[in-house]
């Protein structure tokens, strides 16, 4: 289906909410873009790249712009703006499939590996039951499969565990892929991710990581390690050293499209 009639088809698949108003998906320049409120969403994609160097995947990051003022704000602006939880699932899954259309678009099928999409805890909690299905019939239409998708979860304080895991259960059984996100440097626990079974686990990697830390980091990796879990450094807002790195045991890392690590500490 050419790209403008899927975006036709989703914008009459996306309706209407109070005080927003569709058309929410527009074409520019080869690119998919997303109105909401006075914001324009864009997305953005970090290579997943492996120690060995090769290409994983990609993480895909969103860009909010103000309209008009072309003033750039925080992710954490476009998810304060719902006034409810339904609209909150709704833009959640509004940004997901503004990822995904234009992950179709940005690399050949032979050569995206996995794509690294985000779910807001504050979905999980909203949700009660069949995560990831309404998601999965947008993939289908765009043809894709879940196990071509892996969400990136993050448990925050005082959540419903029953409810996170059963989510996670929920994503699984559908073939998702599923990455553990943790709080800067506040690892998710290693009970956590034995109850949840990921495939990943995503770290922010301290700044200025002094020998011990780094002893704590490495050990904590290996425990995901014994478990065949993948640990993922984020690094594409601060480029870290590739010798600490590898120090660290780490497998995987991101990074933007200008950054490249470091040589040297």
């Amino acid at each position: 289906m050419p790209l403008t009639d899927f975006i036709r088809y989703l914008n009459a698949r996306f309706p209407s909410r109070p005080r927003l108003a569709p058309p929410f998906f527009h074409s520019e320049s080869g690119r998919v873009l997303v109105r909401y409120r006075h914001l324009c969403l864009e997305s953005e994609f970090l290579p997943i790249v492996e120690t060995s160097g090769g290409v994983r995947g990609h993480a895909a990051r969103l860009l909010a712009t103000v309209e008009n003022v072309c003033r750039r704000v925080d992710e954490s602006t476009v998810f304060a703006l719902p006034e409810n939880s339904e609209e909150f699932v709704f833009v959640d899954r509004l940004t997901r499939t503004l990822h995904t259309l234009n992950y179709l678009t940005y690399l050949d099928r032979g050569s995206r590996g996995l794509l690294l999409l985000k779910v807001h805890p504050r979905h999980v909690a909203s949700v009660t039951r069949n995560h990831g299905l309404a998601f999965e019939e947008i993939l289908c239409a765009c043809g894709l499969l879940p196990n071509e998708i892996t969400l990136e979860l993050g448990a925050r304080e005082g959540d419903d565990p029953k409810r996170f895991l059963r989510a996670i259960a929920d994503y699984k059984l559908r073939g998702y892929g599923i990455a553990l996100a943790g709080g800067g440097w506040h690892p998710p626990s290693l009970d956590r991710v034995r109850e949840a079974g990921p495939t990943i686990v995503s770290l922010a990697y301290p700044r200025s990581a002094e020998r011990a830390k780094l002893a704590t980091i490495r050990r904590y990796v290996d425990a995901l390690h014994s478990m065949k879990v993948s640990a993922l450094v984020r690094g594409e807002d601060h480029p870290l050293p590739r010798p600490k790195i590898l120090e660290a045991g780490f497998d995987l890392r991101t990074e933007s499209t200008q950054t490249r690590l470091l040589e040297a500490s």
